[in-house]
């Protein structure tokens, strides 16, 4: 047979008939745990310090636990521009273009310490409301875009289809209406080709999660708190749940798509721990926890079906069509790291002579 007759291979096709494997990650956010102290001077080395940790661990799999790709669901790094409300001093009394220089500076580190990942191991990176902002705008995710490239995509992997999204836009699309119309088209068409094409799964990416408990929650449905880790910020901080997913006017406009066309499963990051929801129609939300700082809701034992909170990584071990599985993995000594990130932004603390005990704007 001549070269010209030849069947070209593509990862449309399944060509591994005993799956794949990939891996979820969230939350790096290069510049979190600083947040919660009154620094001077900006400090993320505790956070590359736990993506090095991530990165061996990943890099050490081997065979056929070896995985095709990492995906980040969004939030790399902390500091874009808007966000100015933290107690870290220098955060508040940074301009926009000073805080731009930070994220610049994070987004390098990033790349510096996630370009250790071995090359037969793709690394795809989604971005986050800490990456283009709450309220997201052509020119913040042109920013974000000239650093990590398109911010929706999808690609093929022995057989499957995958569909990684800009979901911030779902969470308000206010400030770029025009990108937002355009991705939801964007996204239909994607659906419909990959079922269309027979895929043997359709796996859904973003930074928020859709729901927590059901897709047919009120925004005002969720009334829990999660609480920040002791040593973060003043005694008793906490965020509402329900800041964390996508508003059901929004929502309820993908789940449609998902349920026509038969989404296997959604990924995403955000919550700062695990959650393991599912669709009336099947369909599961999955949440990974951070490889940053945990958050612990005060309903966890309702939402992360018996997973542990730490800092870690999802394993996604795909079989055959329409089946598959995951697993939540801490990392190795993942307690003391994560002690010893606190720890080292006391320290800095200390050495500046300032004390924590400053309310969050």
């Amino acid at each position: 047979m001549i070269c010209g007759e030849c069947t070209k291979v593509t990862e449309k096709q399944r060509t591994r008939p005993k799956g794949h494997r990939f891996i979820i990650t969230a939350d790096t956010q290069y510049g979190i745990l600083m947040d919660g102290f009154a620094m001077n001077t900006p400090n993320w080395s505790q956070e590359i310090e736990i993506s090095r940790k991530c990165v061996e661990q990943i890099n050490a799999m081997e065979g056929e636990e070896r995985p095709l790709f990492v995906c980040v669901c969004g939030d790399l790094v902390d500091t874009e521009s808007s966000f100015s409300g933290a107690i870290a001093s220098w955060k508040k009394v940074m301009k926009g273009w000073e805080r731009n220089l930070v994220f610049a500076q994070q987004v390098n580190d990033f790349k510096r310490v996630w370009s250790g990942l071995h090359p037969d191991i793709a690394l795809v990176c989604l971005c986050g409301n800490h990456d283009v902002g709450n309220r997201p705008t052509k020119a913040s995710i042109e920013h974000w875009t000239s650093s990590f490239g398109d911010e929706y995509l999808s690609f093929w992997a022995n057989g499957s289809f995958n569909l990684c999204l800009n979901n911030c836009l779902f969470s308000n699309p206010t400030g770029a209406p025009d990108l937002f119309d355009e991705q939801l088209r964007w996204m239909e068409e994607k659906l419909a080709y990959a079922r269309e094409s027979d895929a043997t799964h359709i796996f859904v990416y973003g930074h928020f999660p859709w729901f927590l408990k059901h897709e047919e929650e009120a925004d005002d449905e969720i009334t829990s708190h999660s609480s920040a880790p002791s040593g973060w910020g003043p005694p008793g901080t906490k965020f509402e749940d329900g800041y964390f997913t996508i508003p059901y006017e929004y929502r309820k406009i993908a789940m449609a798509m998902f349920k026509k066309y038969d989404v296997t499963a959604c990924f995403s990051g955000h919550f700062h721990q695990n959650v393991n929801a599912q669709s009336s129609w099947g369909m599961p939300m999955i949440v990974t926890g951070p490889l940053s700082m945990n958050l612990h809701s005060s309903i966890a034992h309702e939402l992360s079906n018996g997973e542990v909170n730490g800092i870690g990584m999802r394993i996604v071990d795909v079989g055959e069509k329409g089946e598959f599985e995951h697993k939540w993995t801490l990392l190795d000594n993942e307690e003391e790291i994560f002690e010893h990130a606190i720890q080292r932004c006391e320290l800095q603390l200390m050495s500046e002579g300032k004390i924590a005990e400053v309310l969050i704007e």
